[in-house]
């Protein structure tokens, strides 16, 4: 029986959080995509929303990746997300990419590409996503590695840019035994087990070689990062630390992107960190900080115009404005 009731404490606890954050960002009477995958994270996050809201105003997506080596299991999540969503009276949309990706960046663009069209065309306000307290640890790690700076460290937050991401303090393990108090399966994604890409290989490899060299250093370290995280945001909210924002000071009317005038007056880190907060403000993460010192080298040159591809990007630059075309 105390192990019935703990089932129901863990359920009640996960709804309860979900419920506060909607509260606390006034979403409560959107309307609501969660991205669906038939993960753990993805099936948890769909089947607390159904409980806490209105089926009217939620819809969930599965975005099919195409067909390779994975489309057996991509078909079954397929059918499985909209058995779900019928069982929970929750409106389904599948989707399906016209071309194969070839790096998990590529398959993340694609995914939000096709979601946020979906959003404008159903006219659904927020995308609910299943972003975990593990995936938060990964993405930071991963950041620091390449390079990124700082604002690799903040990584996501529970609401920004429309997008609502109710799970990024809670483990997936907690997910689990939620879906499992729930008596609901969730589907798990084969590819996730291979040490390619460098996410899955620090999934399922370094972190895990980590705890079992000293147990409760995963957490310790993902305790640390958030502190850090927190911290780098309080010194970017005092004055003079937003460049991007001091940025648009010397921006005439037919300026773009960032002033060069204005990038000319910082110094060498400075420069970095503009051009860092400048690929975040346009969705661009996967950037090193040795691309970030490639690119202030090619600005480094008096010549007045420069067309010249960085990090993934087509950097646009003239006597006013450094610009990066989308």
């Amino acid at each position: 029986m105390k192990r019935l009731t703990a089932k129901v404490r863990a359920k009640q606890d996960l709804d309860h959080q979900v419920w506060k954050l909607i509260k606390k960002f006034e979403i409560q009477d959107k309307k609501i995509l969660v991205a669906l995958s038939g993960g753990v994270d993805s099936v948890a996050l769909l089947t607390v929303l159904s409980k806490l809201l209105p089926g009217a105003q939620l819809g969930a997506c599965y975005f099919h990746h195409g067909d390779d080596n994975n489309q057996e299991y991509r078909s079954d999540a397929l059918e499985y997300c909209e058995k779900l969503c019928k069982k929970l009276s929750v409106s389904f949309f599948a989707l399906k990419s016209k071309a194969l990706a070839k790096s998990e960046a590529q398959y993340r663009e694609q995914r939000y590409e096709a979601l946020a069209r979906l959003q404008r065309d159903e006219n659904f306000e927020v995308l609910a996503t299943g972003h975990h307290a593990d995936d938060l640890l990964e993405t930071r790690l991963m950041r620091i590695v390449r390079g990124t700076g700082g604002q690799g460290l903040v990584a996501m937050s529970y609401f920004s840019g429309g997008v609502f991401r109710p799970f990024l303090e809670t483990p997936k393990v907690e997910l689990r035994k939620y879906l499992r108090a729930e008596k609901i399966r969730a589907f798990e994604d084969p590819s996730n087990r291979l040490l390619d890409p460098f996410r899955n290989w620090i999934r399922e490899d370094w972190l895990k070689s980590l705890e079992k060299r000293q147990k409760g250093a995963v957490k310790s370290l993902a305790r640390s990062l958030e502190i850090l995280a927190q911290e780098l945001q309080s010194v970017d909210h005092k004055p003079g630390s937003d460049l991007l924002a001091l940025n648009e000071a010397y921006k005439s009317q037919k300026t773009q992107g960032l002033s060069r005038a204005y990038y000319l007056t910082l110094t060498p880190f400075e420069q970095r960190r503009l051009l860092a907060q400048y690929l975040f403000s346009l969705g661009k993460r996967d950037f090193s900080q040795s691309q970030l010192e490639e690119v202030q080298k090619r600005l480094d040159k008096s010549q007045k115009v420069i067309s010249f591809k960085v990090s993934g990007c087509q950097w646009e630059i003239n006597a006013e404005q450094i610009k990066v075309e989308s």
